[in-house]
């Protein structure tokens, strides 16, 4: 039984365009005003802002794939 190997396809960088981050990120920050800061609607949010501030490119950052890697200081 011959096992075919498959070649890895590596998924190419992600492009971030920084101006659809700071409009989401806006208002996702507006939503995160209006919500209750001990809901869990609150934390989803807090956690979605989060989520969008890793997506900015940093001069220290690395993309591998779908991942960004910040270097050491």
């Amino acid at each position: 039984m011959q096992t075919q190997v498959r070649p890895s396809v590596a998924p190419s960088s992600p492009v971030i365009d920084s101006a659809e981050v700071a409009w989401a990120t806006s208002e996702i920050a507006a939503l995160v005003r209006q919500a209750d800061p001990e809901s869990v609607v609150g934390a989803v949010l807090k956690q979605t802002l989060r989520e969008l501030y890793s997506l900015v490119p940093t001069v220290d950052s690395t993309v591998i794939g779908p991942i960004r890697l910040k270097t050491a200081a």
